[in-house]
């Protein structure tokens, strides 16, 4: 009786047959749901324009090349997919119907392999090329009005090179070695005359030598590059990116960002007026440089400690007219010099009698004399702290705060771009803009059909409210 039941239960069970069929009558584009990312990004975005901005690239004669259209949907799919190693996004191309779909692949055709994708990225398709991708794709952001131009907010962040720490090799001047080459040889010069020293520089990565080892406030130390990005207040849109040398101070990199927003703007008639920065974007020559642009800068200046004493400096008033300085008791402090490190700077002091006399000398300073020191651009500083503290500065800064760390942290949290897998400057520069290319696809894709659906409701609500009610023909 019991065998009976265990036959009829298992009479119940499906099980599935797989036998593999030689021949299929089927469509790959059946396979592929409607509704896929990868439909929709065919049908937003026309990828025939890569091939006018590519065709200096390649020779009028020789076999043909890889199709420069497939290679940059190859390094949209990397980005999309999170994968940036060639070898792992080979197997997912190999893997996915979608994909095979996008790049026109079909079932019986072998996609590109890893050394197909590598080579065409550091050989073939140059930085430029990705900068007009870049461009190509803000410009459609642009003109579907996802981007208003007037106000950006600006930040940088460290990315992993491929390369560590163990791998850092010192360097010293061979001097001695260059002393026997020389001198050595000839013993004819003069034995006391020292050669020239061969410049080397004091620490390069074997692996990727234009890697700067540095440490930075949330990153452990490791060797990076420093990316740089300037976004749209209106829906997030990037407007500029660049990679630089991880040891460049952030204020070093803010007029070449500032010059490649206004650039890219200007070819849309969209007019440039403010911008929003942490504080390692500041320095007294980029305020006034900013100001000289015509450009409301929301940074907050670091302010200059007194060098010595209690008084604040605002306690004390700079006379820019007579270049003195007037102390809380009405005594003058008298310029002295330049300061060495930051030339904007000028350093006044006091006469020793004058601070002798005083009465409250020593809240003021335990030296003989006090010494202060005003910047040239005073006016732009008391200006700039004045409008840090403004609600329209705070609100830049929380826009900030949203957009463009947001920005770096979708890139980093979401496209896993976490660490470089290639190597120098120019590669990474690639890398880095392919992937603020893929964020502003990624924001054009949301953006547009949710504007598009609000245009669609609003003309749904005109035809039933008005037209209907009215004698109009639609």
């Amino acid at each position: 009786m019991a065998d009976l039941l265990n036959q009829e239960d298992m009479a119940m069970m499906g099980r599935k047959k797989f036998d593999m069929k030689q021949h299929h009558n089927l469509c790959l584009d059946d396979l592929v749901s409607p509704n896929d990312l990868y439909r929709k990004i065919e049908e937003t975005l026309d990828f025939g324009f890569i091939y006018d901005l590519a065709k200096e690239a390649y020779s009028h004669t020789g076999q043909p090349s890889f199709d420069p259209v497939v290679f940059f949907k190859i390094e949209l799919v990397g980005f999309l997919e999170g994968i940036h190693e060639d070898r792992a996004l080979e197997r997912r191309i190999k893997d996915s119907l979608a994909i095979r779909w996008f790049l026109g692949y079909d079932l019986d055709e072998v996609p590109p392999v890893h050394s197909t994708i590598s080579r065409t990225r550091k050989d073939r398709i140059s930085k430029v090329l990705y900068q007009a991708v870049f461009d190509h794709i803000l410009g459609i952001c642009i003109r579907r009005q996802l981007v208003k131009g007037h106000h950006q907010s600006i930040d940088s962040t460290l990315l992993k090179a491929n390369a560590s720490l163990e791998s850092l090799e010192v360097l010293q001047p061979r001097v001695l070695e260059h002393y026997d080459k020389t001198v050595g040889n000839n013993p004819s010069e003069s034995s006391n005359a020292p050669g020239p020293t061969v410049p080397i520089p004091s620490g390069s990565q074997r692996r990727d030598a234009e890697a700067k080892a540095t440490k930075k406030p949330g990153f452990s130390s490791d060797a990076y590059y420093k990316a740089s990005a300037s976004v749209d207040e209106a829906c997030g849109i990037i407007t500029h990116a660049q990679v630089d040398d991880a040891n460049k101070n952030d204020s070093e990199l803010l007029r070449p960002i500032v010059r490649g927003v206004k650039e890219r703007l200007s070819q849309h008639s969209l007019s440039f007026q403010s911008l929003a920065t942490d504080k390692g974007f500041y320095s007294a020559e980029n305020l006034k440089w900013l100001s000289d642009q015509m450009l409301t800068a929301y940074m907050t200046p670091r302010r200059l400690n007194a060098i010595e004493g209690d008084f604040a400096r605002e306690h004390f008033h700079y006379d820019k007219e007579n270049d003195r300085v007037i102390c809380p008791q009405g005594k003058t402090l008298r310029f002295r010099q330049i300061d060495h490190k930051l030339s904007h700077l000028r350093r006044y002091r006091a006469r020793e009698k004058d601070c002798r006399a005083c009465p409250k000398k020593f809240l003021c300073t335990q030296g003989k004399a006090r010494t202060i020191q005003f910047s040239i651009y005073e006016n732009l500083i008391v200006d700039a702290l004045k409008r840090s503290e403004s609600p329209e500065a705070k609100a830049a800064h929380r826009l900030r705060n949203i957009q463009a760390e947001g920005t770096f942290a979708h890139l980093k949290e979401v496209l896993k771009f976490h660490k470089l897998y290639c190597l120098g400057l120019q590669a990474a520069a690639k890398r880095f803009m392919m992937g603020c290319a893929v964020i502003n696809l990624k924001k054009l894709l949301r953006f547009w059909r949710h504007h598009c659906q609000l245009f669609c409701q609003t003309l749904r609500f005109f035809k039933e409210t008005i037209v209907n009610q009215g004698n109009f023909a639609f």
